[in-house]
């Protein structure tokens, strides 16, 4: 079934193809809380795939379904490399359901440096290029009431 055009979708930076083939193979993407946007709640994860993916870069191809949130620690996400120096940080691990290609990617018509957008389905299948994947309208808006993991749950306007 297709997605619907007023489903949230969080478009994310993928780096490496390691990456990609976890999201593919294993079914989950991991967030550095650090570095986690404000507004994380999503229907649908969508990946940016850099320079690391050759004839594929710098466009959004695949898209999944979240399934479910985790707060975990990256020893959890790579039991083999529990001596990472950074095997203590913290990460939202989103449990995906199975990546699909869009019909049409999202290109940057030039080099575009993306972390995070949020958007609706309906612009990623509407836009011709990255640009036109942000609502800067939202982006004034203060966070909605879903918003719960950047530690901003709760928090009135003042605070934050």
């Amino acid at each position: 079934m297709e997605p619907d055009d007023a489903a949230r979708v969080l478009v994310a930076v993928i780096t490496r193809v390691r990456d990609l083939r976890i999201a593919r193979e294993q079914g989950w993407y991991r967030i550095p809380l650090a570095q986690a946007p404000s507004r994380l709640a999503a229907d649908y994860l969508a990946f940016y795939q850099t320079a690391a993916f050759g004839d594929e870069r710098w466009s959004v191809r695949y898209y999944a379904p979240i399934v479910r949130y985790q707060i975990v620690a990256r020893r959890e996400l790579f039991p083999d490399e529990a001596d990472h120096p950074q095997a203590d940080k913290r990460y939202y691990r989103l449990d995906l359901g199975p990546l699909a290609e869009l019909p049409l990617p999202v290109v940057a018509a030039r080099l575009r440096r993306v972390t995070f957008i949020n958007t609706t389905f309906g612009q990623l299948r509407r836009a011709n290029d990255v640009r036109e994947l942000w609502h800067p309208e939202e982006e004034r808006q203060p966070p909605s009431d879903d918003v719960w993991g950047a530690g901003l749950a709760g928090k009135s306007l003042r605070e934050r």
